[in-house]
């Protein structure tokens, strides 16, 4: 079909033909590209996980909180304290973008770490939910939000994959104890109690886990800062530690993996799931892409983790990789939009502030390309653990033989 001046359409026989062998190419390419990392392809251990869209927050919580930080945020922003590479100890190095809630992301010149080297401590934090009770009501809702039938059906999902992969490498689930570092609200203690396990969690936020108390009083879960575990606190070691989406947000992140291998068995497990350095959203869009900030609900994505560094804090800490994949997948329309300076139309935390996000659909050429393409370039990515999201398996180096 052609349009009334005579120019072929992208909805042709040849124009659909095109997109189809290069979304059969992309995806053999896909199937053919060794693995940079340790472990099997994300697609090969959870079908089609690999392309899915990552599980975000509702999107009208963050535009709440991103217009109460930033009425407030140059009186919170000059209590930031400092600090030097999380991985090596290294001074930061020069700033390589500003985030556009405040912050800047450096790359350590000596281990090539990405991290916000000025962050806000938790106590700050906790005044100032003190000091607006607007809000601490908001974040009384995202917590509700968090127990929802819809937001539980997404964690049975996602939790229950990672702990298939666990047994699947050999884990035994069944009875084990079980100790998840950063629960929130608790919802992979909910799937573990599920999968036959004895799971007790720790959480920095002191209302998540008074939230979680009230709602889910069989829960065991306590309000402690992950830098500040010890084996005297729980009184008993354990045959799985998870960390889901918590590294990012810890200011010490290697102590913080090392304390958690003090609480682990000789023979135990650790998974992990961190945000991808790596990533065409992160790493091209820098200040444009959505999980680039420092910090405005709570500490942010403070350390972003690249495959290397990752392991490089994991054997710091005493521990191996067994495993290391990335899944879900760019939001290719948001690459496109930066590669074509249509910065109005990025999701990103400016926006938040001052539209609450609201973009136009692409237009049809765009919505066609992508709805064939998206799918094998997330392959692709993928296959070379560059998605949004890293999942680790890890043991002590003692039990991996290392």
């Amino acid at each position: 079909m052609s349009d009334p001046i005579g120019r072929p359409s992208w909805r042709d026989n040849d124009g659909v033909s095109a997109l189809r062998q290069l979304s059969e190419a992309l995806d053999a390419f896909a199937a053919a590209a060794p693995q940079r990392d340790a472990g099997d392809s994300p697609d090969a251990r959870h079908g089609e996980a690999g392309i899915a869209e990552l599980p975000l927050q509702n999107a009208a919580a963050h535009v709440r909180f991103a217009r109460f930080w930033e009425e407030r945020r140059s009186t919170y922003l000059a209590r930031r304290l400092q600090r030097n590479c999380p991985i090596c100890g290294t001074p930061p190095a020069a700033t390589w973008f500003e985030t556009q809630d405040g912050y800047r992301y450096v790359i350590c010149a000596a281990c090539r770490m990405v991290f916000i080297p000025e962050f806000l401590p938790p106590a700050a934090w906790d005044e100032y939910y003190a000091a607006i009770p607007d809000a601490r009501e908001h974040l009384r809702r995202q917590l509700e939000a968090s127990v929802s039938e819809e937001a539980g059906e997404r964690d049975r999902d996602r939790f229950g994959r990672y702990l298939s992969a666990l047994r699947d490498h050999g884990a035994r689930l069944d009875g084990a104890r079980l100790l998840d570092i950063g629960s929130f609200t608790g919802a992979s203690l909910r799937v573990a109690a599920d999968h036959g396990m004895v799971a007790r969690g720790v959480e920095g936020l002191a209302e998540a886990v008074q939230f979680s108390r009230s709602r889910f009083p069989d829960l065991h879960l306590d309000h402690v800062v992950a830098e500040r575990m010890t084996p005297e606190l729980f009184g008993e070691r354990f045959d799985v530690v998870t960390l889901w989406e918590t590294l990012e947000h810890t200011v010490d992140p290697v102590r913080s993996l090392r304390l958690a291998a003090e609480l682990m068995k000789p023979d135990a497990w650790m998974a992990l799931t961190v945000p991808n350095a790596r990533n065409v959203q992160f790493s091209v869009l820098r200040e444009f892409c959505f999980f680039a900030y420092g910090g405005y609900h709570g500490i942010g994505h403070i350390n972003m983790f690249s495959p290397e560094s990752l392991r490089r804090a994991l054997h710091t800490a005493g521990l191996e990789i067994v495993h290391l994949s990335t899944e879900f997948g760019t939001d290719w329309r948001q690459v496109v939009y930066y590669l074509q300076q249509s910065f109005d139309r990025i999701h990103c935390y400016r926006h938040l502030v001052t539209r609450g996000d609201t973009v136009e659909a692409p237009g049809p050429e765009l919505d066609v390309v992508l709805n064939w393409l998206s799918p094998a370039l997330t392959k692709v990515e993928n296959a070379c653990a560059a998605g949004p999201i890293i999942v680790a398996l890890a043991q002590r180096r003692d039990a991996a033989g290392v």
